[in-house]
C-alpha cells in the first residue's frame, strides 16, 4: 500500500519528493544559505523572543532577557515582509546539491517559509484566545527560566516584565479588531481561559506565575520591593482587565460553533494549517480517508486481541473489559504520578537495544501547577538545554480517577522514552545543524515519531498485561478523522463526541476537553498519525528491501540524525540510505 507521502508526491509533484539532486552547489551557496538562516532566526526572535525558552535552545542562541513578545500589527506585518524577502533569496539558490547539514537547513527553511505564507490567510493574531498554549499558560515557563543571579540580570528581568501589561493591552486591541472582522474562538474555549485567569487572580499578586523568578533573589530588598510594586500595581491589574474584557466584551460576541468554518476563509485556513503541521501538501481529504482506513485496521486488530484475551469480539465491550480490569486503575492523583515516575527509568532501559546510542539527559515527571489543573491541558514535553538539567514530562492528572495504567504507560512513552524526550534530546545533540532547525521543526515528524514510539514500546515489552497493546490501537488515527470531520465535513459536536467516545479513551466528561482542543488548534491532531504512519511505512519499506540485512539501530539513526525535518525530506533521506545499503550487495 502506498503511504500518504508517496501518494502526495505523485498527486502534487512535490519537488522535494523526487530524490536529492547531485550537482555541486555554487561555491558561495552554503555561506549564502547560512546568511539567510541567520537573518530568519534574528527576525523571528525579535518578534518571538520567548521561543528560545519554548524550544530549549538557550545553549545555542543568545537570549535577550529583557525582550517581550511583540504582538503589534505593525511588527507582524514587517516580519511578513522580511520572510518574503528571505524566501526570494532562498529561491535564487535553488536546491543545488546541498548536502548534510546544509541540505537539512535548506529543506527546513523552504518548507517553513512556504507554509508560513500560506497560513497568513488565518489571521491568527485576531483570534489568539487559547486555553492550550495562550500567554497565560506559556509565559510562566519563560518566567521560571528567567535568570536573576546578578544585578544586571535582575534589571533585565524587571525591564522584560514591565512590558507585559502592554502586551496584554495590544492583545485586547487585536481581539477587538478580530471581532469586528468576524474572527473569534468558541465560547467554550473563552470560558476555559477565563477559568485559568480566575485562578491566577485569586492568588496573591506576588505569587504570580509571571514573576516566579523573584523567589530566587529574595535577599535583594530593592529588587523584592520593585517586584512587589510591579506585581500589585501593574501586572495584577492588567490580568484583571484582560479577564474582564474576555468575560464582559468578548464572550458575548464569541462564536458558538467549534468548527473553523465559522471564521472568514475558514476552509482555506484549515488547509493551510494542515500544510504547516504536516510539512507536506497532503490536504484534508487525503488525511480524512487515510485516517478512516487506519481506524478500520486498528479496530480489527483490537478485536483480534480482545478475542484472545477475553473471548470477546465486540469492540466497545473489549475496551470496557480493559478499563474494568483489576489493577488497571489508580487510587489517587499521587498514585498516577508515582507510577509514572517509576515507569520512566524502565522505559529507558528496555528501549536501549533499539538504538545505537541514547541521550544522557534525564527526564523529570511533574504535574501541572494548580492554576492550570482542570482547564483542559494535555500532557506535554518541555525542553531544557541538557547543560541546564533534566527535561520535563508535564503530566496531566485531571482524569486520574478514570485513567487506566495502560493509558498512562502509553502517554509516558509518547512524551519520554522512546518518544519526544529521546527524539528531541538526540536532535539537540547533533553537531553542525543550524539553530533555526531546532525552532521550526516539523510537527508531523515530532509527533509522528512519538506515535511511532508507542508501537516501538510494545516491541520492547513495556506494556504490562496486554492492556496497553489494546488501548494504543483503539485511539490512533481517530484524530485524522474527527479533526477534518469537524472542520471540513460539517460534523456536529454530537457526531464528533460519539466518534471519540467509541475509542474508549474518553467519557462524556472528558470528551468536551478533546473537542475544545480540536477547536482551538485546528489540524494539529492530524499530525501525529500522519507522521507516525510515514515513519512506520519507511521502516516497512526498508525491511522489505533489505531483508536480513535490515538493522533497526541503523534505521533509527537515519530517521533521527537530522532532527525534525519535513516529511518529504525524511523520505528522501531514508530511501537514499536504503538504496545505499542495497548497493552493498
Amino acid at each position: 500500500m502506498k503511504t500518504i507521502m508517496m501518494a502526495a508526491c505523485a498527486a502534487l509533484a512535490l519537488s522535494s519528493c523526487g530524490g536529492r539532486k547531485t550537482e555541486a552547489p555554487p561555491a558561495d551557496a552554503p555561506a549564502a544559505l547560512k546568511a539567510i538562516a541567520d537573518d530568519y532566526l534574528a527576525a523571528e526572535l525579535k518578534v518571538y523572543p520567548f521561543a528560545v525558552v519554548y524550544a530549549g535552545v538557550g545553549d545555542v542562541v543568545n537570549e535577550d532577557y529583557a525582550a517581550m513578545e511583540d504582538n503589534s500589527p505593525e511588527t507582524l506585518a514587517r516580519l511578513q515582509r522580511i520572510e518574503d524577502e528571505l524566501y526570494a533569496r532562498l529561491m535564487k539558490l535553488g536546491a543545488a546539491g546541498f548536502a548534510g547539514a546544509d541540505w537539512v537547513l535548506y529543506e527546513t527553511l523552504k518548507e517553513s517559509l512556504e507554509a508560513g505564507k500560506d497560513v497568513r490567510v488565518c489571521q491568527q493574531p485576531l483570534w489568539s484566545v487559547n486555553h492550550m498554549s495562550g500567554w497565560q499558560n506559556s509565559f510562566p515557563q519563560v518566567a521560571a527560566a528567567q535568570p536573576v543571579d546578578t544585578a544586571v540580570k535582575r534589571g533585565l528581568a524587571l525591564a522584560r516584565w514591565r512590558q507585559f501589561p502592554g502586551y496584554l493591552e495590544q492583545d485586547i486591541e487585536n481581539l477587538r479588531a478580530g471581532l469586528a472582522a468576524g474572527y473569534s474562538v468558541p465560547k467554550r474555549v473563552v470560558a476555559r481561559v477565563i477559568a485559568q485567569l480566575d485562578a491566577i487572580i485569586a492568588a496573591p499578586a506576588q505569587e504570580s506565575p509571571f514573576l516566579s523568578f523573584a523567589a530566587t533573589a529574595q535577599d535583594d530588598d530593592k529588587f523584592s520591593a520593585a517586584i512587589k510594586k510591579l506585581a500589585e500595581e501593574e501586572i495584577a491589574p492588567a490580568i484583571l482587565a484582560y479577564r474582564d474584557f474576555l468575560r464582559d466584551e468578548y464572550m458575548p460576541k464569541a462564536r458558538d460553533a467549534l468548527s473553523i468554518s465559522a471564521i472568514p476563509d475558514g476552509a482555506a485556513c484549515y488547509e493551510a494549517l494542515l500544510r504547516q503541521y504536516h510539512t507536506a501538501s497532503i490536504g484534508g481529504k487525503a488525511t480524512f480517508e487515510r485516517g478512516r482506513a487506519t481506524v478500520s485496521a486498528n479496530t480489527t486488530a483490537v478485536i483480534a486481541r480482545g478475542e484472545a484475551m477475553f473471548g470477546e469480539s465486540d469492540f466497545g465491550a473489549i475496551l470496557q473489559r480493559v478499563k474494568d480490569a483489576p489493577g488497571n486503575r489508580f487510587a489517587s492523583e499521587g498514585d498516577l504520578v508515582a507510577f509514572t515516575r517509576a515507569f520512566v527509568p524502565t522505559t529507558r532501559e528496555k528501549v536501549a537495544p533499539f538504538f545505537s546510542k541514547l541521550p544522557a539527559q534525564e527526564l523529570a515527571v511533574e504535574p501541572f501547577p494548580d492554576f492550570l489543573k482542570g482547564t483542559g491541558q494535555s500532557s506535554r514535553y518541555e525542553t531544557t538545554p541538557a547543560s541546564e538539567g533534566a527535561a520535563t514530562y508535564r503530566i496531566n492528572t485531571d482524569e486520574w480517577a478514570t485513567q487506566t495504567k495502560g493509558e498512562a504507560e502509553i502517554v509516558a512513552v509518547h512524551e519520554g522514552w522512546p518518544g519526544h524526550h529521546l527524539q528531541i534530546a538526540t536532535a539537540y545533540a547533533v553537531e553542525g545543524l543550524h539553530p533555526v532547525t531546532r525552532l521550526i521543526g516539523s510537527t508531523a515528524f515530532i509527533e509522528g515519531w512519538a506515535r511511532y514510539a508507542e508501537g516501538l514500546a510494545e516491541e520492547a515489552g513495556l506494556y504490562a498485561n496486554g492492556y496497553g497493546e489494546i488501548t494504543r490501537r483503539a485511539w490512533p488515527a481517530r484524530g485524522m478523522v474527527v479533526d477534518p470531520g469537524m472542520h471540513l465535513y460539517g460534523w456536529t459536536n454530537e457526531q464528533a463526541a460519539a466518534f471519540l467516545i467509541a475509542s474508549g479513551r474518553f467519557d462524556q466528561n472528558s470528551v468536551d476537553t478533546a473537542l475544545d482542543r480540536i477547536a482551538v488548534i485546528p489540524g494539529q491532531l492530524t499530525a501525529y498519525d500522519t507522521g507516525g504512519l510515514e515513519i512506520a511505512a519507511l521502516r516497512g519499506e526498508a525491511l522489505k528491501r533489505l531483508g536480513a540485512r535490515f538493522d533497526i539501530q541503523a534505521f533509527h539513526d537515519r530517521v533521527l540524525e537530522n532532527g525534525a525535518v519535513p516529511l518529504a525530506a525524511l523520505r528522501q533521506h531514508v530511501e537514499e540510505w536504503i538504496a545505499a545499503e542495497e548497493a552493498k550487495g
